[in-house]
């Protein structure tokens, strides 16, 4: 029998993966023992394929880092593998969000990806907002400007991911790094431009991946991830250990944090917790003994 290949995937359609190996880019299919164990290679996998016409796909290489959200219809949807850095794209135009921004940083922190923002269409701005983030910020314009300042985050070999909701601008710059049109641009009210993953080899020596805007994030992280993401919140002093900085008397936070970020932190912190309780039954007990104590607590008073 011969030898198996190693291959790298660059998209996916169905149950059809267009994969990169030493004899260029092909159309591989699962074999049957992964359908049975329900292993789907996302964009980015590294694979091992059998030398056949086509492709057999017979194993998932352990990731590096992995892209994930929660899927809406229950259980964890796989976004990008192996990725070594996050872009995250947010448009300088009406739609510019930062409480989004902080759901994208939480979820690449949780990714084990490098984040690094990007802030598209600075032309449209007459000054750049200040963030209270600890990880790069790059502020460009990628119809008009120079995007050299973007590719000093990525080191030849690696692969760069593109994360951003639809219409800021992730298509403009894949082609400009490619120096060609490859993907459409634009914004076509109640659909994306971008349809599908794809993961894409750069003459700079490093890979890119163009995602489809997405229109819902659902948070699949940890609390340390959240945590992290908000660092200027939790290096601010504070008299209590365990402090919600809500309604505590003499909360310093509260004084130190504007208050959209950290009701943004509360919201995510919130969100990450509830979806530890759905999963973890002794999670949702331990939850509900807490409170019963604070109210006795209360009532006691």
């Amino acid at each position: 029998m011969s030898s198996l290949e190693r291959a790298r995937v660059l998209s996916q359609a169905h149950e059809l993966f267009t994969i990169a190996s030493t004899v260029g880019e092909q159309i591989a299919q699962l074999t049957g023992r992964l359908r049975f164990l329900e292993e789907i290679p996302a964009v980015g996998d590294w694979v091992t394929v059998t030398p056949t016409d086509p492709p057999l796909i017979t194993a998932i290489e352990p990731r590096t880092s992995c892209f994930t959200r929660m899927d809406p219809g229950g259980g964890t949807q796989v976004l990008a593998a192996n990725i070594d850095v996050a872009f995250l794209v947010c448009g300088l135009d009406a739609d510019f969000n930062p409480n989004r921004l902080d759901r994208y940083l939480v979820q690449a922190r949780q990714s084990g990806a490098r984040p690094v923002v990007v802030l598209n269409k600075a032309d449209l701005r007459a000054e750049i907002p200040a963030l209270a983030l600890d990880v790069p910020v790059v502020a460009l314009s990628a119809l008009h400007g120079n995007l050299g300042a973007m590719c000093e985050h990525v080191k030849p070999g690696e692969t760069a991911a593109l994360f951003g909701s639809s219409g800021v601008g992730k298509s403009t710059i894949v082609n400009r790094l490619l120096g060609r049109e490859l993907q459409a641009t634009g914004v076509v009210p109640g659909r994306h431009v971008t349809t599908a993953r794809r993961l894409i080899a750069l003459e700079f020596g490093w890979w890119v991946l163009d995602m489809p805007g997405l229109r819902e994030l659902s948070l699949d992280a940890s609390a340390a991830a959240v945590e992290d993401a908000f660092a200027d919140i939790n290096g601010a002093a504070c008299r209590y250990r365990d402090c919600q900085h809500q309604d505590e008397p003499g909360c310093a936070v509260r004084d130190q944090v504007a208050p959209e970020r950290l009701a943004s932190f509360q919201k995510l912190r919130r969100e990450q917790a509830y979806a530890v309780r759905k999963e973890n039954p002794n999670a949702a007990r331990a939850e509900k003994e807490r409170w019963k104590k604070i109210h006795k607590a209360m009532r006691q008073r």
